[in-house]
């Protein structure tokens, strides 16, 4: 009897590998806190803490390839993405996980670098990044609060563009930040294409920083304890989004875009059936 069950749970393990993606996972993990930032508005308490948590939890799956930059100028984040970028073969996951300040601008998503001033094309990253691996994965706490609102100044921010080995800069006032609608906005380019999006939070809405500095963000806490239990990318997914919405009283919901035509296991697949 012990036999035929220990053959029952190969066999139905075999049946779960079938179209399941084997390829290698590489992660890029980006946490900005603007601790050097002058305008001191930027400062947030747990982005940094954010990444170092995703990255401890990574390193306990399956993926070997994991890349930290903390708080990142436009120059290191153009530098270290395009490394990234470089070391995706076309049977890879790609793996990104940003936290810090995100925008929405004229229905175009951005994520502020750590200088304060430029910031970072979502859309860009998600172009690259589908160009060369077989599947992109993609993790957002950002849109924590809008530090720009009340600017007393206008000077103009940087919009950077980071594309192959080129970056396209256009200008942005600081009073288009000012007003720029909370939240992020849902992503116009992602039919068709092998890429899923996780945000922290629904379009429009705010994502908490956390009450206490260094301990991590609500999302950040339940994420990297999800991501490293053997089951799909889908249900660590929508266990991060149950847990979150009852952690912060339905403040806040996380939502998802996007899909993948393959099954993703981070730490792995569950050895045995679950009955």
């Amino acid at each position: 009897m012990t036999r035929l069950f220990a053959a029952f749970a190969l066999f139905f393990s075999l049946l779960l590998s079938v179209g399941t993606a084997q390829a290698e996972t590489r992660a890029l993990i980006i946490g900005a806190d603007y601790s050097a930032a002058s305008n001191k508005k930027l400062k947030l308490a747990n982005p940094v803490t954010d990444a170092r948590m995703v990255r401890a939890a990574l390193a306990r799956t399956s993926v070997k390839d994991v890349t930290l930059l903390e708080d990142p100028n436009a120059e290191e984040w153009s530098e270290g993405f395009q490394q990234f970028a470089d070391s995706l073969s076309g049977d890879d996951i790609a793996f990104l996980y940003y936290a810090g300040h995100g925008f929405q601008i004229d229905g175009s998503n951005y994520l502020l670098s750590a200088d304060g001033v430029s910031l970072i094309s979502l859309d860009s990253l998600l172009r690259t990044l589908t160009e060369r691996a077989k599947g992109v994965v993609v993790v957002i706490d950002a849109c924590r609060n809008n530090p720009f609102f009340e600017a007393e100044e206008d000077p103009e921010m940087r919009m950077v563009t980071v594309e192959g080995d080129t970056r396209s800069l256009q200008s942005v006032t600081l009073d288009d930040l000012a007003y720029a609608r909370n939240g992020l906005a849902q992503l116009a380019n992602l039919r068709g294409l092998s890429a899923v999006v996780f945000f922290s939070t629904e379009p429009g809405n705010v994502a908490e920083d956390g009450d206490t500095p260094g301990k991590g963000s609500p999302f950040a806490k339940v994420f990297t304890r999800e991501i490293k239990r053997r089951q799909s990318l889908d249900e660590t997914f929508r266990k991060t989004a149950v847990e979150v919405n009852s952690a912060t009283d339905g403040r806040q919901s996380p939502w998802r875009q996007g899909d993948l035509p393959f099954n993703v296991f981070i730490a792995g697949m569950r050895a045995l059936p679950i009955p």
